[in-house]
C-alpha cells in the first residue's frame, strides 16, 4: 500500500508540526484551529471540509509529538463524527466554524467502557423527552456548549442534544493526571424537546459506535507521535550521556533496546494505518470494530514498552518533571485507557471474529 502524502496532505502535516513545536501550553486556540481549517477535516463539501481519516492521524500525530493539550478528539472527532452521519448539519456547522464546542457523554458507572450498556431514561412526555442518569468519564465537558447524551428509549439507545445549562444538568470537573478536561455529567430529570433527538430513534448506538471508532483512531495517531518523540529524545540522551568516559549509546545491549523500541513504533504505526484506511473504506461495522481494535491493542502494548524503557534508559532524570520525557509516558498512559483499554478491545477484536476472549491469547490479534 502506498502511503506516500500528497502535496495537501504534507501542508496539513507541516501547519500542524509548526504549530504543535511552539508554545501553546495552557492556552487556547480554538479560533486558530478554525481559522486553519483543522476543524473541517472531514466534514461535508458544502460546509468546507476536506480530507478524511488519514488527515486526521497527521495532524493528531503531531499532536501527540507537540503534547498538544486539546478536546479535538472528543469535541471534533467524536462529536463530529456523530453529527455528520446524523446529517445534523445545523450543529456541526457551528462546530466547522467554532461557533460552538460539542462533547459527547456516553460511559456510564460499571459500563467499563461498552457504549451499550447505557442506563440512562429517557421517558416521553408529550413532545418532549425527560432524561435522567450519570455519565462518568466525559472528555472535555466543561467548554461544550452542548452534550452528546446516550439514553435509553424503550429497549433502543437514542442520542440527544442536551444543552450544557439545561435545569437538573449537572457537570462535576476534575481534572486528568495530564490536565486534560474531564467530568462526570448528572441529568436529574432533564427535559428537552423532542427536536434534539439526533439520528433516527434508537438509532443512537450505531452513530455512537461509529463516532467512537473515529475518535479511536485519532487517539492511535496521537499515541504515534507520543512515542516517536520519546524515542528520539532517549537515542539523543544516550549519545550525550557519558560512563566510563564513552556514551552510554556505544553499549551494544542498549543499542539493541533503542531497536527494540523502533521496531514497536514501527508495528503501532503500521496498525494505526490501518485503522486510518479500514474507517476511510466503505466496510461493514464488523470489520471496522475488528481494525481499530487491533491498532488499539498494538498501540496500547507498544507505547507502554517505548515509555517504560524511555524512563528506564534515561535514568533518575526520566522521573523528573524537569524532562519531557515522564510527561510524554504520562500521556501515553492515559492514552492507553480512553475509549477503551487494551484488555476491553482485545475482547471486542476476537468478539467480532466470533472467538471468545477467554480462548484465544493476545496474539490472535497480530
Amino acid at each position: 500500500m502506498d502511503f506516500t502524502l500528497s502535496p495537501e496532505q504534507l501542508l496539513i502535516k507541516d501547519s500542524v508540526a509548526r504549530f504543535a513545536a511552539g508554545d501553546h501550553a495552557g492556552r487556547e486556540h480554538w479560533t486558530t484551529f478554525a481559522e486553519l481549517g483543522w476543524l473541517a477535516i472531514g466534514a461535508p463539501d458544502d460546509l468546507g471540509g476536506f480530507g478524511g481519516p488519514l488527515e486526521t492521524l497527521l495532524l493528531m500525530e503531531q499532536f501527540g509529538r507537540g503534547l498538544v493539550v486539546s478536546p479535538y478528539v472528543s469535541q471534533v472527532v467524536l462529536a463530529g463524527t456523530i453529527l455528520r452521519a446524523a446529517e445534523r448539519i445545523d450543529l456541526l456547522g457551528r462546530v466547522v466554524e467554532g461557533e460552538e464546542r460539542i462533547a459527547v457523554a456516553y460511559e456510564e458507572p460499571h459500563a467499563r467502557y461498552d457504549p451499550a450498556r447505557a442506563a440512562t431514561t429517557a421517558v416521553r412526555d408529550g413532545d418532549d423527552y425527560v432524561l435522567s442518569g450519570t455519565k462518568v468519564r466525559v472528555l472535555d465537558p466543561t467548554t461544550a456548549a452542548t452534550l452528546i447524551v446516550s439514553a435509553r428509549t424503550g429497549d433502543e439507545i437514542t442520542l440527544f442534544a442536551v444543552p450544557s445549562d439545561a435545569p437538573n444538568l449537572v457537570r462535576e470537573r476534575y481534572a486528568a493526571e495530564d490536565g486534560h478536561d474531564a467530568g462526570n455529567v448528572r441529568l436529574s430529570g432533564v427535559r428537552v424537546a423532542g427536536s434534539t433527538v439526533i439520528g433516527p430513534l434508537g438509532d443512537g448506538l450505531a452513530l455512537l459506535e461509529l463516532g467512537l471508532d473515529h475518535a479511536t483512531a485519532a487517539l492511535c495517531a496521537e499515541g504515534l507521535g507520543l512515542m516517536s518523540t520519546m524515542l528520539e529524545a532517549t537515542v539523543e540522551y544516550t549519545k550525550q550521556r557519558q560512563q566510563f568516559g564513552v556514551p552510554i549509546g556505544s553499549f551494544q545491549a542498549l543499542q539493541h533496546r533503542m531497536a527494540e523500541m523502533f521496531v514497536e513504533l514501527e508495528l503501532a504505526r503500521s496498525m494505526a494505518y490501518l485503522a486510518a484506511t479500514t474507517l476511510g473504506e466503505e466496510r461493514d461495522p464488523v470489520a471496522r470494530r475488528r481494525g481499530i481494535s487491533a491498532a488499539k491493542v498494538q498501540v496500547a502494548k507498544s507505547g507502554r514498552f517505548v515509555g517504560q524503557n524511555a524512563i528506564q534508559l534515561h535514568g533518575g532524570i526520566g522521573m523528573s518533571e524537569e524532562y519531557k520525557v515522564g510527561h510524554y509516558f504520562k500521556r501515553m498512559t492515559i492514552v492507553e485507557r480512553l475509549l477503551g483499554d487494551a484488555d476491553y478491545h482485545l475482547a471486542r477484536y476476537l468478539a467480532s471474529r466470533g472467538v471468545a476472549a477467554n480462548a484465544a491469547a493476545p496474539a490472535a490479534v497480530a
